[in-house]
């Protein structure tokens, strides 16, 4: 499976203006040029993903995500915040290292956080 460029070019995009938003209008330009920096960001992560044989769309789903949960207006221009997030997220997904039993219980409590969550 490929990565959707165009609908993660969208998400980007989207979590750009949502970090930027101010009550005074933002340049689209910097709104544009933010969603680029996340764009290549996201996509740093893509042959990790499929090197593992997951989706590499589930970059887009926790960009996604991380709009909706983790940037609430207004974070500004900085990306430091959304690679890390996102560094986060993917790893979570596509775990690098082999985990010892202790630290593989912490899955369990995101696996439970994740039952709980409303849909």
């Amino acid at each position: 499976m490929d990565l959707n460029r165009e609908e993660l070019k969208a998400v980007c995009y989207e979590v750009a203006r949502s970090a930027m938003w101010a009550r005074r209008p933002v340049d689209v330009d910097k709104i544009t040029e933010l969603a680029e920096q996340f764009e290549r960001i996201a996509t740093d992560h893509c042959e990790r993903v499929i090197s593992q044989g997951r989706d590499p769309n589930l970059i887009t789903r926790a960009v996604q995500y991380l709009g909706r949960t983790l940037a609430p207006p207004p974070m500004g221009r900085g990306v430091s915040w959304f690679h890390g997030s996102l560094e986060t997220l993917v790893g979570l997904a596509c775990p690098a290292g082999r985990l010892d039993r202790n630290t593989a219980l912490f899955l369990d409590d995101l696996a439970e956080g994740i039952s709980r969550a409303p849909r």
